[in-house]
């Protein structure tokens, strides 16, 4: 079955979020402790958890736009970096049934804006360098996420994997 563009964005963007960010967000956010997921190293830096508690807005915001895309929200989310000092059990779960939302959403979605979906993954991506680079300076660990299968072949075998047992047609 040939997909439209429309159709692949999609996948990819799913499969980037669900089998790439979350899985590299969980995978740091286990290496901590609870204490230093809400470590400051100076003021004005936000810490690990402030940061995924950054993504994690981010991704309800644009959950919700999936299911209603005339919501409207009443301020933006520039300064959502909540210290909320959740132990790391709670963020693990919240960081699961964010992203599982998100997974259900974007597959259920009637209509996808592409550059709000693109905006979301891009602006992940970025955060998680800054949580991937904090967390491995602060454990003194390595990811090897790529020697670990996480990586840009694997994604792309994954969706194409997908794309060719999909029988929706998007």
């Amino acid at each position: 079955m040939e997909h439209s563009a429309s159709c692949e964005f999609r996948f990819i963007s799913k499969h980037r979020m669900m089998n790439h960010y979350y899985v590299k967000l969980k995978s740091c956010i286990e290496s901590l402790n609870s204490d230093s997921l809400w470590f400051k190293e100076f003021d004005q830096q936000n810490s690990i958890g402030g940061i995924v508690m950054h993504i994690l807005e981010h991704v309800k915001r644009n959950t919700l736009r999936l299911s209603d895309p005339d919501v409207i929200f009443a301020k933006g989310m520039e300064d959502t970096f909540t210290d909320a000092a959740l132990d790391k059990d709670m963020l693990l779960q919240e960081l699961e049934r964010i992203f599982n939302a998100f997974d259900a959403a974007i597959d259920e979605a009637e209509f996808i804006d592409m550059y709000s979906i693109y905006h979301l993954v891009e602006h992940t991506g970025y955060h998680l360098g800054q949580i991937v680079d904090r967390a491995q300076r602060m454990t003194g660990r390595r990811y090897q996420f790529v020697q670990n299968g996480i990586h840009e072949k694997a994604l792309k075998d994954q969706v194409d994997r997908d794309l060719k047992n999909d029988r929706t047609g998007c």
